[in-house]
């Protein structure tokens, strides 16, 4: 009896071709950066199946809810927009599930020099400054003008099995640094804080991987680290109050490694990472919009679109 229920209702919400899996109700509400309810945000929701979904649209009401009902087999995909909003979006399990998900705020979004980039080392154990805006090393070893952070990289790759690195990151001036931030719930595509501290900013970092077919893999590269803030530029007052500095973010984990690659132009090895610069004196905007990218003609591998 409860099939054939089940069924009628299939029949009469989607279709005969879509009735497989089982009925699945997701109760969503909305919430901005403050907890509070966010109504007339448009909702889109894929039931999925072994063939296809079924899809749901609709709004939150006023007090930021949705609720769907549909037939699904492997979970649901569930994205919400609204605009002078960030995208949300997450994918659920089976079953019916009661969600909040965070639609955050754009609040002061931001023109920076944006770049995926994996850099060859000039040369091994040695501190080589590198210049956010031109995207370079300093001389003599690239056309970067400012050292806004310097990389040292040491250690060895012999092969997949056996190799160490040891990758050290530091500033100019005493109060510039990294502030280290671990991933957090949030469904929205802007993950990291509105604005860059004034304060907790660490001037050197230091990350190391032994990796050794004989002994335990040690690491202190972090995969659950959500990126890194970061200062540079910092002038300080005769009362020790920051009056000048740039700030911008890391997203991820730096990665770099000691692989040699001759064709590539990485006789000493690389690093890898992902970073947004601010040039705006002061500004502690994290906010980037990616329409205002100052970097132009980057190729595809490098460019981004993320917040």
């Amino acid at each position: 009896m409860k099939l054939i229920k089940g069924l009628v209702l299939c029949l009469f919400i989607i279709g005969l071709s879509a009735c497989i899996g089982s009925l699945t109700q997701i109760k969503l509400k909305v919430i901005d950066q403050d907890g509070q309810p966010v109504k007339n945000a448009e909702v889109g929701m894929s039931f999925m199946l072994s063939q296809g979904s079924n899809e749901y649209d609709g709004t939150t009401d006023d007090k930021g809810e949705a609720t769907a009902l549909r037939f699904s087999q492997f979970g649901v995909i569930i994205v919400v927009n609204k605009e002078g909003y960030y995208q949300s979006k997450v994918r659920t399990s089976r079953g019916h599930q009661k969600l909040t998900m965070e639609l955050r705020k754009k609040k002061k979004t931001t023109a920076m020099y944006a770049k995926k980039l994996l850099l060859p080392i000039p040369k091994k154990r040695e501190v080589i400054g590198f210049d956010f805006e031109q995207s370079d090393w300093v001389s003599p070893y690239g056309k970067g003008n400012i050292a806004h952070i310097f990389f040292h990289l040491s250690g060895e790759y012999i092969d997949y099995d056996n190799n160490n690195n040891e990758l050290k990151i530091s500033f100019t001036n005493a109060e510039d640094g990294l502030v280290k931030l671990k991933k957090t719930s949030t469904s929205s595509e802007f993950t990291f804080p509105y604005q860059a501290p004034l304060i907790g900013y660490l001037n050197t970092h230091i990350l190391e991987k032994r990796l050794s077919s004989n002994t335990k893999t040690t690491t202190t590269y972090d995969s659950t680290a959500l990126g890194y803030i970061f200062r540079v530029n910092t002038k300080l007052n005769n009362e020790g109050e920051v009056i000048h500095a740039n700030y911008g973010k890391i997203a991820g984990e730096f990665f770099s490694s000691t692989k040699q690659n001759k064709s590539q132009g990485r006789e000493n090895g690389f690093v890898e990472f992902t970073y947004y610069y601010n040039p705006t004196p002061n500004d502690r905007s994290l906010e980037f919009d990616w329409r205002q990218n100052l970097f132009i003609d980057l190729k595809l591998n490098e460019t981004i679109r993320e917040p």
